[in-house]
């Protein structure tokens, strides 16, 4: 939980999520905009970006970003940082599970489509980010990355893995090139109850099982991820950088 102090600074701060129209994602704006701050959301999805605009006007820059291509994030970063002084804050939270795949039937397609989105995208967005501080100081970014990073996730979700994996290296990497002007972080979600984990798993039998391998003997919800990310992001952490925090239920 937040410091009062720390819930009045988000005020009037201006916050990108990427993939934030649904999941955890959308947990983490919705606890940003309780918080006052202005959060542009960039995600594909234009009937969920609509209804975000339509609930919270002007507080919301909700834009169709496509975070794999590079030109795209880089004229969307432009875009708010003109029109709100410059960005505080990233959450790179875009991602994709993708078809799952063994390496007896590795499609190259889909491997270069789960790799852009899950991981070229947090290049594309951090460096734009970066270079866009404008009127901000106190700046922090958090990315998502898994347990999967050091499960090495199920079977046929290796590129997946891979990726949240790449994304605990980044976040050293980014830590040392963008200290001290940026903290940044990642976060560890375990098994939650999220629309795209839920239809990669299918079997809902199979998904009450995952509950006995979980030590708090249940999955976690996109708000107590949001929660986690949005701590991340405020002064209440304020010496933490190039870190990674588990919201995994024990496991």
């Amino acid at each position: 939980m937040l410091h009062t102090e720390d819930q009045s600074w988000f005020a009037g701060r201006v916050v990108v999520v990427t993939g934030g129209a649904s999941g955890i994602g959308r947990a983490i704006v919705e606890r940003l905009l309780a918080l006052q701050a202005r959060v542009s959301v960039w995600d594909v999805r234009e009937d969920r970006l609509a209804a975000l605009s339509q609930q919270y006007g002007g507080q919301v820059l909700a834009l169709k970003v496509d975070v794999s291509d590079k030109a795209a994030v880089d004229a969307a970063a432009d875009q708010v940082a003109e029109q709100w002084g410059g960005i505080a804050h990233l959450v790179n939270n875009a991602g994709i599970i993708g078809r799952r795949m063994t390496l007896a039937d590795l499609d190259a397609a889909e491997l270069d489509r789960v790799l852009s989105v899950n991981l070229k995208s947090v290049f594309f967005a951090t460096a734009a980010f970066a270079a866009r501080g404008g009127v901000f100081t106190d700046r922090s970014m958090v990315s998502m990355a898994s347990i999967a990073a050091r499960t090495g996730g199920m079977v046929g979700n290796m590129v997946y893995a891979a990726t949240k994996g790449a994304i605990a290296t980044l976040t050293q990497s980014f830590s040392k090139e963008l200290a001290p002007a940026v903290r940044v972080n990642a976060l560890s979600p375990g098994i939650i109850d999220t629309e795209i984990q839920m239809d990669s798993l299918g079997d809902p039998g199979a998904i009450a099982a995952l509950a006995d391998i979980i030590p708090l003997r249940r999955l976690g919800a996109p708000a107590e991820v949001a929660e986690a990310a949005v701590w991340l992001l405020s002064p209440g952490s304020s010496y933490v950088t190039a870190s990674m925090l588990d919201v995994a239920g024990g496991r």
